[in-house]
């Protein structure tokens, strides 16, 4: 299922950027919510945010397990659903099941995020988004950029990489600003590989 274009070419500077898994994230019918939960419950992750999305109505859930010194998390999975059959969630469903929709990487945050990107276009990398750049009200930042499907509503990879605010805490959840952004650009893209 998890069907990415990964170019060949010198991605070395790419690769040691990459510090680890930031997130699963799957898609998943809205009736089958309390069960997807529930298992992972059973594997000790607990719910850390819930968030809920206009532009594109959907619920996404964080679960989390565990803790590290830099986030309140070691491990995060997370769970998409949305009540609205034209959902770019639902179309994904329709498509190609209940399954992983996208693998966020955690960038250090000591690269240059956009440097990050701009190597990988040259390496032959086809994004759907620029870097996207949010920040929290404790000023900590969250930086991602998206790698483009292969198929019109498949499963992506998320670069992410988040900043430490003043107080030092880094940016530890997400905000429904940009995943509204993300889902603008998924649908656009998507419709995109639907036209070809």
């Amino acid at each position: 299922m998890f069907n990415t274009s990964i170019p060949t070419g010198d991605a070395s500077g790419v690769l040691k950027s990459i510090r680890h898994i930031d997130h699963v994230t799957y898609v998943a019918a809205l009736d089958n919510e309390e069960a997807f939960i529930n298992r992972w419950r059973a594997l000790g992750f607990h719910e850390h945010v819930r968030l809920d999305c206009e532009r594109f109505p959907a619920t996404h859930i964080a679960l989390v397990s565990g803790n590290t010194a830099e986030f309140p998390w070691a491990t995060m999975t997370g769970l998409s659903i949305s009540e609205d059959p034209a959902s770019p969630i639902n179309e994904f469903v329709r498509r190609h099941g209940e399954n992983v929709q996208h693998v966020a990487y955690n960038i250090d945050p000591e690269v240059d995020m956009v440097g990050v990107h701009e190597e990988m276009k040259k390496l032959g990398w086809n994004f759907m988004t620029p870097v996207l750049t949010y920040l929290d009200d404790a000023g900590a930042k969250l930086r991602q950029m998206f790698v483009a499907p292969t198929q019109a509503y498949g499963t992506f990879v998320e670069f992410v990489q988040r900043l430490a605010g003043p107080d030092g805490s880094a940016f530890d959840g997400f905000d429904p600003s940009n995943i509204d952004d993300l889902y603008q650009c998924y649908s656009d893209y998507s419709k995109s590989l639907d036209k070809k």
